[in-house]
Parts: structure tokens; C-alpha cells; sequence
């Protein structure tokens, strides 16, 4: 049984997520508050990003040392009952953390045969817990088979860019959808959106969706929920 997936973003009213171009929102300090606070009420201990989200919270870009034997490309789980989880995508082995913790958050990542040995002794090394996805891109589906088994894990916050979490919704697996709407128009071509779907425009949306809940928070930004009633693609997209 895989987790039951919940997407969380703020995205202005024409769905750009890109914080950095918002400005101060009315009622917080940061724009970043607005989206810690909502995601902590959840009580959610596992969220889940792709890699490019990831990067902001792995160490420098430094040269792997030799590994010193060799290791089989089998799964690794440094702490079992973790109950906390920061789970992010890297087929390539690009990530350098140095510890295995984000924020007291247990680091998981999925990665693909493309990794090499001195990436998996690096890992082992600091502690990192590892599932192999696939041979080339990361098969969305058996990742969150993985995590369901290897965890024990129920729920998880969807949390990536538009990539990571288009390539999730395409594949039919995202649960939820909890969107807050800020007051603010991005206007801007080529910003990433909530889901961008890569090729050309699909004869139909990617999913239907059930308004369940509405809130109006501070400063005016709209937290609704919805539920995924129909999945219309279901594809499994190449994820990175």
C-alpha cells in the first residue's frame, strides 16, 4: 500500500510558486511563514520534494571520495524507525548531504542505477537512508510503495516544484490538493506554476478535483482543499 498523498502550495492567483518575486504578504515576515505554519498543522511528519527543491538543503557541491569497496545497489535504510522523513528525488546522485537530518527531519532519498558507488558510500556515510526507484528515472509508483513499506509511512505532504509535482499528478498519484491562494498576481511567462506537465497540451486536464474545505487567512491569502475525484492521465512521466 502506498501513502495517501497531499499536495501543499501557495501559489499566487495565476498559480506561480516562486515566493522570491511576492514581496512582504500582509500579516507575515516572511512569505515562507504562511506555508510553515500551514504545513505544521497538518501533523504530517514526511514530506516529500524533487531534486532541485532538495539542493536548498544539502551541503556543498564537493568531490566524492573513493569509495573504499564496492556496494551493492540495493536499498539502505540508516534509521528504521524514523518518524520524521525529508524525502527528496535524485536519480543522478547530484545531492551532497553531510548529515542525515533536515531540520530533525530523517533524509530519504530516491535514486536510480544511474548513482554511483562513491554516491551510495557518501550517503552510507553520513547516514542517509536510500531506496532504489528504477535504472534510469525514478518510477514514481514504486517509490511510494518503498516509502510505504520501508516507513511504515501512511500520509505524506506533497511539496516540490512544478516538475516534481506534475510529473506526481500525471502519474495519478497525487490524493489531495490543499492550495493557498495569496493576493498577489505574478504575471510573469516562464514562472513555474503548482503542476507544469511537460509536451505538448493534453486533449484533457490533468485531474478533477472536490472542494471539501475553505478558509480565509491573514492578510487575505485563501486556503481551500480539494479532493482528487478523477485522475485522467496516469502517466508515468520521467522524474529527475
Amino acid at each position: 500500500m502506498r501513502p495517501y498523498v497531499i499536495c501543499l502550495m501557495c501559489t499566487t492567483l495565476d498559480g506561480k510558486i516562486m515566493g522570491n518575486r511576492w514581496g512582504k504578504l500582509p500579516g507575515y515576515k516572511h512569505e515562507s511563514d504562511l506555508f510553515e505554519t500551514t504545513a505544521a498543522s497538518f501533523g504530517i511528519g514526511a514530506w516529500m520534494v524533487g531534486t532541485t527543491t532538495m539542493d536548498e538543503f544539502d551541503g556543498k557541491k564537493l568531490a566524492l571520495p573513493r569509495a573504499k569497496k564496492r556496494i551493492p545497489p540495493n536499498d539502505f535504510i540508516a534509521n528504521k524507525n524514523a518518524k520524521r522523513l525529508a524525502i527528496g528525488a535524485d536519480s543522478k546522485g547530484v545531492l551532497r548531504f553531510q548529515d542525515n537530518e533536515v531540520g530533525g527531519d530523517h533524509v530519504v532519498l530516491l535514486v536510480t542505477g544511474r548513482v554511483t558507488n562513491d554516491y551510495l558510500a557518501h550517503l552510507q556515510a553520513a547516514g542517509v537512508s536510500y531506496l532504489f526507484c528504477g535504472k534510469q528515472h525514478i518510477d514514481l509508483h514504486m517509490a511510494l510503495r518503498k516509502l510505504g513499506s520501508a516507513f511504515r509511512l501512511r500520509k505524506l505532504m506533497l511539496q516540490g516544484g512544478g516538475k516534481f509535482n506534475g510529473a506526481m499528478l500525471a502519474a495519478g498519484l497525487v490524493d489531495e490538493i490543499s492550495h493557498i491562494t495569496i493576493p498577489v498576481a505574478d504575471g510573469g511567462m516562464g514562472i513555474q506554476s503548482m503542476f507544469d506537465i511537460p509536451g505538448t497540451p493534453h486533449k484533457k486536464a490533468a485531474a478533477t478535483l472536490r472542494l471539501f474545505s475553505h478558509k480565509i487567512m491573514p492578510g487575505g491569502a485563501v486556503w481551500c482543499k480539494y479532493k482528487v475525484v478523477a485522475k485522467h492521465l496516469k502517466k508515468h512521466l520521467k522524474s529527475k
